[in-house]
């Protein structure tokens, strides 16, 4: 065995010790000293990454939000956790870093763009904090975020009211506001489910149309200026969807929550936004 992949097995049990207390500081350093010390090819990049992928996994399993939270957090711009792609292959992708500031500066680039082209093309905005993203050197993000999350409320709102003439109980699915962050944000601290009373999801339309400065009663009219434009919203990865599917289903019906989801959604409060 080589110097490197023992050196990588012994860092691994480490990194599975520091991923278990959620710290991302113990990381920097453990990985600065890699990048320094360990790394010397394009190989052994590749090779400590697979490595932290590989740990993540044991550790946080299928818990997406926590692994783009201390992955990224690790790399200093845990505000983009809500990046809809699989963050090890972009670490990939990028040359192979001289220390962990270089590594931070080349990733950041790569995903600032793949955000970018997300928000503008109707990926998700889930997980994406606006105070947080404005206050950082994301900022360059933060107009795109607020048009999408504009643009996908209106239309997801457009969807449900187009049903609500229709509906033979006093009850909407709003399972599809809950994939929206706006949605997801109101829902969640009103503690809903998956089905709501159709007065608590009138009130729930009105707080958001006035929070985007749109007349409740013209709600359709700007919907059909949005899909006029072949607007897009809601296009999830699998990997995201599957993700957000398991949060949907905790709810419950009626806002039951299942315990065994607590940690993905109340992890150091990742998803109020």
């Amino acid at each position: 065995m080589t110097s490197f992949f023992l050196a990588m097995e012994i860092k691994k049990e480490v990194i599975d010790t520091l991923l278990i207390m959620d710290d991302s500081k113990g990381l920097v350093s453990l990985i600065d000293e890699s990048l320094n010390n360990d790394v010397k090819s394009r190989e052994d990049w590749e090779n400590l990454v697979t490595t932290l992928q590989i740990a993540c996994r044991e550790v946080y399993q299928k818990h997406w939000l926590k692994t783009h939270h201390i992955i990224l957090s690790i790399f200093g711009m845990s505000e983009l956790a809500g990046v809809d792609c699989t963050v090890f292959d972009e670490l990939r992708s990028i040359e192979t870093p001289k220390n962990i500031n270089h590594a931070s500066r080349l990733l950041f680039d790569g995903l600032i763009e793949r955000i970018s082209t997300q928000l503008k093309n109707g990926g998700s905005t889930l997980f994406l904090d606006i105070a947080a993203i404005s206050s950082t050197r994301s900022a360059i993000i933060a107009s795109d975020l607020i048009q999408a999350r504009y643009r996908e409320t209106i239309l997801v709102l457009g969807e449900i009211d187009e049903k609500l003439p229709t509906l033979t109980k006093e009850w909407v699915d709003v399972s599809r506001l809950w994939r929206t962050g706006n949605g997801f944000r109101l829902l969640k601290a009103r503690e809903l489910g998956i089905h709501i009373h159709i007065k608590e999801y009138k009130e729930i339309r009105d707080l958001l149309a006035r929070e985007m400065k749109v007349d409740v009663i013209k709600l359709s009219e700007e919907r059909m200026k949005l899909i006029k434009k072949g607007s897009r919203y809601l296009q999830f990865s699998e990997s995201l969807s599957e993700f957000v599917d398991g949060l949907i289903a905790s709810r419950g019906i009626r806002g039951s929550f299942d315990p065994y989801y607590k940690t993905w959604i109340d992890h150091e409060g990742l998803d109020e936004f």
